[in-house]
């Protein structure tokens, strides 16, 4: 009898904190556990503002402490306990800090086969971000990080594009990001509806460009709100409640961090989700709206072309003009049509990225790549 296939996911930050990550990572990790021929790992490194969360980020995890600045995640102790795991394989999860130079420098030493996620970190907004610091982690031990995989995984066509824009030709799995889908509980009467901005508080989610279009809007739509949600990063957030306030705008209100119920509550009840994104290399949150029958406006700066195909939303440029024009024509519907927008959304994200479906692709592509099985149609060159 074969041995399971010894599988490490490994990654930085194990604690919301990690944005999409958060969500996807320990989702994969416990849906593929119990499927036949595989054992699901999970390292990354301990938030030391939510020490608790690790535990949940999978079947079998080990958290280490981050030595030096947050920024770089260098966990000394991470090294030792890959080696000491000696897995099968390896699929890093995110780039540009310690624990892809920590499985650089085991696959160089063991031969070790490994795949890299990049998460949308090679998108080209995200490598202008901090740009003079990536390209010295590059340098020293990302970029041949990346070229020794034996597969990158793209979560749509538009992240795989990105990676051949970079040069990089290893064979690419495309496979979606996957969500295990909520039971739909009641919606609650509320005096005002709401259009719904639910991410991390970040320059690259386009807040601001909400904000603005709001200030064109508030007035013809005096029964509706703005409800942005989501973990402030770096204090971005009073800057945008002191642009809310510059533009004398009614009617948006700040809610913070949310988690679990409260999070599914805040997409249940809204009647519009809208993220005008700068880039997504997929946009978990925009699936997680869908689940809860929330029709979405996003940008083509996220690979959600579907959403006007499956007639569930819009999907535009990120323009301001056509923002606002975008919205206004949204909050101009009659509810029935919002709704019944939203019940395709769900429709859609339960045929196409349910996390079963999302875990057995990913589990063709972890068996070939460790040699038990042939290579499967998401894996292109």
């Amino acid at each position: 009898m074969i041995d399971p296939l010894r599988i490490l996911l490994l990654t930085s930050k194990l604690s919301p904190a990690a944005g999409g990550l958060a969500v996807s990572v320990p989702g994969l990790a416990h849906y593929l556990d119990p499927l036949p021929g595989v054992e699901m790992h999970v390292m990354g490194t301990i938030d030391p503002s939510d020490p608790a969360a690790a535990k949940s980020w999978g079947p079998r995890v080990q958290g280490f402490p981050v030595k030096g600045p947050q920024a770089a995640q260098y966990a000394p102790q991470m090294a030792g306990a890959i080696a000491a795991l000696n897995p099968d394989l390896v699929d890093v999860q995110g780039l540009w800090t310690y624990p892809s130079m920590a499985n650089l420098r085991h696959s160089t030493k063991t031969g070790a086969r490994y795949i890299v996620t990049p998460r949308g970190m090679l998108d080209p907004w995200a490598r202008r971000n901090s740009a003079w610091k990536k390209k010295i982690a590059g340098i020293v031990y990302e970029y041949a990080h990346l070229r020794g995989a034996f597969v990158l995984r793209a979560t749509a066509e538009m992240e795989a594009q990105h990676f051949r824009d970079m040069g990089l030709i290893n064979p690419i799995a495309v496979v979606p990001n996957g969500l295990n889908l909520p039971d739909l509980a009641p919606r609650t009467d509320h005096t005002l509806r709401s259009i719904l901005f639910l991410s991390r508080i970040h320059p690259k989610k386009g807040v601001n460009y909400l904000l603005r279009s709001w200030a064109a809007l508030h007035a013809n739509f005096p029964t509706w709100e703005i409800v942005i949600a989501g973990i402030d990063e770096n204090g971005y957030e009073a800057r945008l409640k002191a642009q809310a306030r510059k533009l004398g705008l009614p009617r948006v209100r700040f809610v913070g961090e949310v988690h679990g119920i409260a999070k599914e509550t805040l997409y249940r009840d809204a009647d519009l989700f809208v993220l005008p994104t700068h880039a997504e290399n997929f946009g978990l949150v925009v699936a997680e709206a869908l689940a809860q029958e929330t029709p979405v406006i996003t940008t083509q700066n996220a690979p959600w072309e579907g959403l006007e195909a499956q007639g569930c939303g819009w999907w535009i440029n990120l323009d301001q003009e056509r923002l606002t024009e975008s919205i206004r024509f949204a909050l101009s519907r009659p509810a029935e049509d919002l709704k019944q927008m939203g019940i395709r959304g769900r429709a859609w994200v339960q045929r196409d990225f349910a996390m079963d479906r999302v875990a057995d692709k990913m589990r063709e592509v972890y068996l070939w790549a460790a040699g038990r099985a042939s290579r499967p149609e998401t894996v292109h060159d």
